[in-house]
This record gives structure tokens, sequence and C-alpha cells, in this order.
């Protein structure tokens, strides 16, 4: 056994979101989700006993989950450790890079580095019925968990199962800027965000999520999806936090395309030509209060 093994945990983004209505009582969505080049890591290393985790936050921002037995790395690694009946303990090391609440995944995408750590520290990686194993366990953690654990840079879910249609492009996706005013979140409502929208309203919206897919696979230019690209979190999250609506609109006017938050949290996205016209954008963002990332998507 190694003496530690490490996984990158990247973040995502929602290029699209819509919520398709009611189904026993559960609200059922439409998602499309890219991964991005921001990361936590996980480091993972035998102990004698027990499970730990130790968490460095290098974010300067609002604390994320405590290391506590619901954290997502934990429930991964016991889930793991059931799987697989591992007798010795693993001390496990997040190292936090992506902000916490942004909606950008980073739960779900540490569980399933952690899976991956314990993969490789247990030299499973080229047993092919025990990756079979582990993507099962990915799947049993549920979410976006089974996504974060492939290999596929994008992938759709739709409905109830929330099983993930994988999608590849054979143009990678532009570079993008990630910008938050950094305002402290008011609280919340309880329940679901709003109201589920008119059916005439979904339907429209989620053929344009066909062809957006449908784009994206055939490696089109960003000038003919930005506009396709769609967060019913949008009118909600705006009516509470109007300075993200401000964020939106000036990265669309320091000319970046397609600027939409990112998820239900406190980010908005926004694509670049190039590298170079992100980092003019950011240079420009210098003068305001904001977090600000450049990332390209992954692929």
């Amino acid at each position: 056994m190694p003496l530690t093994a490490q996984a990158q945990c990247p973040a995502k983004i929602h290029l699209f979101h819509e919520f398709a209505g009611l189904r026993g009582g559960k609200l059922q969505t439409a998602d499309l989700v890219a991964k991005i080049s921001l990361y936590d890591v996980i480091d993972a290393s035998p102990a004698p006993s027990g499970l730990a985790l130790e968490i460095v936050d290098e974010t300067g921002g609002s604390p994320g989950p405590e290391a506590g037995p619901r954290h997502p790395a934990l429930r991964a690694a016991e889930a793991f450790r059931r799987e697989f009946r591992m007798g010795p303990g693993v001390q496990l090391r997040l190292t936090k890079r992506i902000p916490a609440g942004g909606g950008l995944g980073c739960g779900d995408s540490q569980a399933a580095g952690v899976l991956r750590a314990l993969t490789r520290l247990h030299r499973l990686e080229r047993d092919a019925s025990r990756l079979r194993r582990v993507r099962a366990v990915g799947v049993r953690l549920g979410g976006y968990v089974p996504f974060f654990l492939s290999r596929n840079p994008m992938a759709g879910f739709t409905g109830a199962g929330r099983a993930p249609r994988y999608l590849t492009s054979p143009r990678a996706l532009p570079w993008l800027l990630l910008a938050s005013s950094g305002a402290a979140p008011r609280k919340r409502p309880s329940g679901p965000p709003l109201e589920v929208p008119r059916r005439e309203s979904v339907l429209t919206s989620l053929s344009h999520l066909g062809t957006l897919k449908t784009k994206l696979e055939k490696g089109r230019p960003i000038s003919e999806w930005a506009g396709l690209l769609f967060n019913r979190h949008e009118e909600s999250v705006f009516r509470l936090r109007p300075e993200l609506r401000q964020v939106r609109e000036l990265l669309t006017r320091l000319g970046l395309e397609g600027a939409r938050l990112s998820g239900p949290g406190d980010f908005v996205f926004a694509f670049a030509s190039s590298r170079e016209e992100g980092e003019a954008a950011m240079k420009r963002l210098r003068g305001y209060p904001w977090k600000v990332f450049l990332a390209c998507c992954l692929g």
C-alpha cells in the first residue's frame, strides 16, 4: 500500500437548469453540467484505525461543512470501507480551494475524490470488477457523485432517477470567468426555491436544452449556443441577491458571453473568447470587492 494517494475534486457549473414539474410530490429537474478547472484536493493515507478528516481551508471565505460524520468526504470513505471491508483506518486531508455555498458542487465532488483516492491507496485501479463496485458505491451516494467519479466533462440529468447522460464535444468549451459579489448571503427561504413554472414555459426551455446539447456535441462555436444557456434559479436568487444580477450584467458589458448563475449559489459565470480575454476582464474587475476566478472547462 502506498503511503498516500491524492485526488483532485473539480467544481462544476450549470449550463442549464430547469424545474420540469412535480412527480409523486417531488420536484423534477433537467440539468446540464460541466466540470471546470477549479479544484479541492483530497489526500488519503493509512491510519491504525477509524476514519479522520482534516480540513485545510485556503478560500478565505465562509466555512463549509464541519468534519463530522455527515461530511460528504467521510460518508464516502465509510461507504468505501463497508463495500470492501477494509480493516485499517484512513486519514483524510481536504484542502479547500472552491468557495463553499457557491453552487459549484463541492460536496459531491469531494465524495467522488475520496473514492478515487481510496481506490489508488488500495491499488484497485487495475481491477475492472472492483472498479465497477467503486462506481456502484458512487451511484448509491447519489447526487452528482457518479458524474464526478467519471472521466466525462459534461453530463445531462433529468427526472427523479437522475442517471447521468454523458456528453462529449470535439471542441473544448471556451475559457470562463467565475465571479461573486462576496456579500454575505441572506437567509434563504425553506422549501422549493420558487413556484413550478407554467408548462408552456418549461416545454420551450426544454426544447432549448435539446438544441444546446446538439450544438455542444457537434462542437459549434459559442455564438450559436450562448443564448440557449438557462438557469431557473436566477428568478429567486436575483430577488434575494440583486447584487448578483449586477455581476451578471457587468460581465456581459465586458464583452463576455453566456453570463448565467452557476447554480443555486452565489457565483456567476461567463465565457471569454480566449484566456487572454479572460485575463483582461479579470484586471478590469480588480476595483470590485468580488471573488473572481479564471477557469477552463475540462475535456
